[in-house]
């Protein structure tokens, strides 16, 4: 009953399936019966083909259980006459229900496992049967079978899910292949193997590596062996052979999880913080090396080709839909900087669009997509397995408190490093809620650091890039957002409404650049000259051999002179630090000024209603010719259009209404929409945020256009290049200062300074909060206070200028944009922390008078008053327990 059933079941399976073969020649060789050339039937061969006496006994090997393989492999042997896998084996005492074996029943083996692989029974009494000394030749034969093979251009997304890969599929991911691919099915026999001698040539190998001295020739007969260790290395040696034959059929192996899993937590990093979790938690070794297992397998991606090739399919017919257009620039100097490099992509971060967007750009530039950190939160059912295996890995947003996760996280980054795989990350950590660059944080860049000092095995580079969007998909959620909502924790649910929701809108253009690589050798050598010679030092090896790995052994990282570890790591957070602003420097240098954002520049703030189409056209050739006269970087890319067109796309995408008037039409600001108005304005602002600032302080009184730029505007230049990552272009500050000058006072030569005040707008919050922050600290000088407090005063007095001017409350700055100016004035040295506590440095009071003159005379008084109280009342009134935090 169970032979018909197969028998049927063969025959339903060759109904849909069409093969090729090869290598069939070799194992009709060593068959006993032989096919007739005339005939194409079985029969006895003539005396020139006499099977060898006696007859060999062939066992055939399929590398992964697939019944519908097994299937096909069973038909070509009908076919051509050869022994079939269903017959039984019963010849010299060997006896065997069937004449195959399935080397693994998943493929790719489980990494929580301590012996990962498990091997068939059948193996193991054949390889003992092989090891009689009396036995009849026993031969095994590889058999590859592909349906479908990696297609490399492929329209159906269900045909590249289901094409033949490097991972095991399920029974409905066979039938789907059977039925979708079954007429493309390559059946490759391997050339048979004896088992006898593979067991010799395994075991010499085995005792070559294991001693150095052994004879290089394999002995004339099998040395005594544990069979358990013969059965592994038949089944390596087959892996191995299966591994070539897949290949050569559909490409190399992109999944590295198994290899580098095994190879972190045999890492002495990771191996150490196992022995101390063992301590912490008190556990067994086993245990602590599976909970290690778990992390590791919870964080490494599981790359796949043909997802890669269904996130392709699926990408390209999204962007068609919801944006009119991506456009890519600076990708044309890639290939020459990234020849023989390591390649590590530093995106800003705007949207959950970003790691999608660029990976399908890299992919069809011909590159290899990077390997991707992801939040944790993102490794929700389908869709965080899909983005797994398109490269994803995914981290905690924290782990300071759990070491062995660090090391481990640390480890599998590293690994990653060192074997060449591009990675990509974003700096900022999450995305920007208003279009700002966020700062970059120093966790992903200081491992990737670290890991470069390490091994130093080929040149690291850095590749920041720019993404602009017309309109992000989540603005309304990032406007909730701002306006005190929680973040909504993403969910499957939650991804496919967002993905239905998308079909409906537009969202313009999107706009992607290259900024300048950086080189990491070259910022090592600029601010730590000295670090090949430090990290061998570490590493205990006088020589400078930079390539060694100070890592490897954990005696030889500890250091006898507390001094000089101090230094090092000194040195290594500066450079960490540099590493940080160059790469946000650079990020902003490739801005794109698009239409829109020329748009969002030019229209009126929210304390504003409307604005006059000719004005409206005015300023956006304002803003043009700022940008062409005063660029960010050679990397900057300006659109060409003009303003009618600029306003008509604006119309287009429902951001802005017209209203008709007798005198003129006017343009407003869609009220739903000013947030995304707010946030294409801010993803360019630091372009235009040197104009503003002439602007403002002229508009208070500060000189005039055709005057040299404001001492002011001199004093404050450095603020501004540092919290909006402004970066060097090359020239001194006082020629980006009058290039925004001259060009200001070309478009109005004979108008008042007042004129351009619309410019000054959107820099007036940055030129608030270091007012505020200055004039404060520098009141306070006489009792250094600690930081919250200081954030505490400037907040009270912000509330109350918004009781005093409730329009101005929307510009007033919050903790967190008071923090980052305290931030500012720290790295620039005005002032210094000691023991928690801040001390204002003779430089800030000039800082603190500059500011308070770019700002309107009435909003300068009021924190000039404040910062003028006794710092005991100040201090006091800041911590009184009734008021509004």
């Amino acid at each position: 009953m169970r032979n018909r059933l197969v028998d049927l079941a063969r025959r339903a399976l060759l109904t849909l399936v069409r093969f090729e073969v090869s290598g069939q020649e070799a194992v009709r060789e060593a068959a006993p019966r032989r096919v007739s050339t005339a005939t194409g039937e079985a029969g006895t061969a003539g005396p020139d083909h006499a099977p060898p006496d006696p007859a060999p006994i062939l066992c055939y090997v399929l590398p992964v259980r697939q019944i519908t393989a097994l299937l096909v492999l069973e038909e070509a042997t009908r076919r051509f006459g050869l022994p079939g896998p269903l017959q039984p084996i019963d010849r010299a005492g060997l006896r065997e229900r069937h004449g195959y074996f399935f080397l693994s029943r998943r493929g790719q083996p489980s990494p929580l496992g301590s012996t990962p692989y498990r091997y068939p029974p059948r193996l193991a009494r054949l390889a003992a049967a092989a090891r009689e000394a009396d036995a009849p030749p026993l031969r095994v034969v590889p058999v590859s079978v592909f349906f479908g093979r990696a297609p490399r251009q492929q329209e159906s997304l269900l045909k590249v899910m289901v094409a033949d890969a490097w991972s095991a599929p399920g029974l409905f991911t066979q039938l789907l292949r059977v039925l979708i691919h079954g007429r493309q099915t390559l059946i490759r026999f391997s050339p048979p193997i004896a088992l006898a001698d593979l067991l010799i040539q395994t075991r010499a190998d085995a005792t070559n590596a294991a001693d150095a001295t052994a004879p290089a020739e394999p002995p004339a007969t099998a040395p005594a062996a544990d069979p358990a260790s013969d059965q592994r290395r038949v089944a390596r040696a087959l892996r191995a052979q299966f591994r070539l034959e897949r290949e050569l059929a559909i490409g190399p192996n992109l999944s590295h999880r198994q290899t580098l899993i095994g190879a972190l937590i045999a890492s002495p990093p990771v191996r150490a913080q196992i022995a101390a979790q063992v301590v912490r938690a008190g556990i067994s070794p086993a245990q602590a090396e599976l909970q290690a297992r778990r992390m590791a397998v919870g964080i490494a991606s599981d790359y796949s080709y043909p997802v890669i090739r269904a996130w392709d399919v699926a990408l390209t017919a999204l962007w068609t839909r919801i944006y009119r257009g991506v456009s890519v620039h600076g990708f044309e100097t890639l290939a020459h900087t990234a020849a023989g490099a390591q390649l590590v992509w530093l995106p800003c971060h705007r949207s959950h669009v970003d790691y999608l967007l660029l990976s399908w750009i890299i992919h069809h530039r011909g590159l290899q997509i990077p390997h991707i950190a992801a939040g944790e939160n993102l490794d929700i059912p389908v869709a965080g397995t899909l983005l797994r295996r398109a490269g994803a890995f995914f981290m905690r947003r924290s782990f300071r408190d759990d070491p062995l996760y660090g090391a481990v996280f640390a480890q599998y980054l590293h690994e990653l490093l060192r074997r060449g795989y591009p990675i990509e990350y974003f700096v900022e950590g999450g995305r920007s809620r208003t279009g700002l660059t966020l700062p970059a944080r120093a966790g992903l860049l200081g491992m990737t650091v670290d890991s470069f000092l390490r091994e130093p095995v080929r040149p690291q580079v850095l590749l920041p890039v720019y993404i602009g969007y017309e309109q992000v998909i989540e603005s309304a959620s990032h406007a909730a957002e701002l306006a005190g909502g929680r973040k909504s924790r993403e969910t499957l649910a939650g991804a496919l409404r967002a993905v239905a929701a998308l079909r409906k809108r537009d969202f313009g253009r999107v706009h992607v650049n290259l900024g300048e690589p950086v080189m990491l050798t070259d910022l090592l050598e600029r601010h730590w000259p000295q670090w090949r010679e430090a990290q061998a030092l570490a590493a205990g090896d006088p020589g400078g051999d930079p390539a060694g790995d100070p890592a490897g052994d954990p005696a030889r990282d500890a250091s006898n002179d507390p001094q000089a570890d101090a230094g090092r790591a000194a040195q290594r957070s500066a450079v960490i630090q540099a590493l940080a602003q160059a790469v946000s420097e650079r990020i902003n240098q490739a801005v794109v000024i698009g239409p829109i954002n020329l748009l969002a520049m030019a229209m009126p703030g929210a304390d504003k209603a409307a604005i006059d189409e000719d004005e409206l056209h005015a300023r956006i050739r304002l803003l043009k010719a700022l940008a062409a006269a005063n660029p960010m970087s050679p990397r900057q890319v300006l659109t060409g259009d003009e303003p009618a067109a600029v306003i008509a796309l604006g119309l287009s995408q429902g951001l802005i209404r017209r209203q008709p008037h007798p005198l003129g039409d006017l343009v407003l600001v869609i009220e739903e929409r000013r947030h995304a108005v707010d946030y294409a304005r801010h993803n360019v602002l630091h372009a235009f945020a040197e104009a503003g600032l002439i602007a403002g302080l002229l508009a208070q009184g500060e000189g005039r256009a055709e005057a040299a730029p404001p001492a002011a505007a001199l004093g404050l230049h450095p603020l501004l290049r540092t919290e909006l990552f402004l970066g060097d272009d090359g020239r001194p500050p006082m020629a980006r200062l009058q290039a925004c000058l001259d060009a200001l006072g070309r478009d109005a030569p004979s108008g008042p300074p007042s004129r351009h005040r619309w410019l000054a707008a959107p820099v007036a919050p940055l030129l608030l909060r270091w007012a505020l922050v200055a004039s404060l600290l520098d009141g306070l000088a006489s009792d250094p206070p600690e930081a919250r407090l200081v954030e505490d005063c400037a907040l009270m007095v912000a509330e109350r200028m918004a009781l005093l001017d409730p329009a101005s409350a929307a510009r007033l700055p919050q903790r967190a944009a008071l923090r980052q100016a305290l931030g500012t004035l720290q790295s620039l040295g005005h002032v210094t922390q000691i023991e928690g506590r801040l001390s204002a440095q003779p430089s800030l009071a000039g800082l603190s008078a500059f500011a308070l003159r770019a700002l309107p005379p009435r909003t300068a008084e009021a924190i000039a008053r404040a910062a003028r109280r006794p710092p005991a009342a100040l201090l006091a009134a800041a911590q009184t327990p009734n008021r509004r935090r």
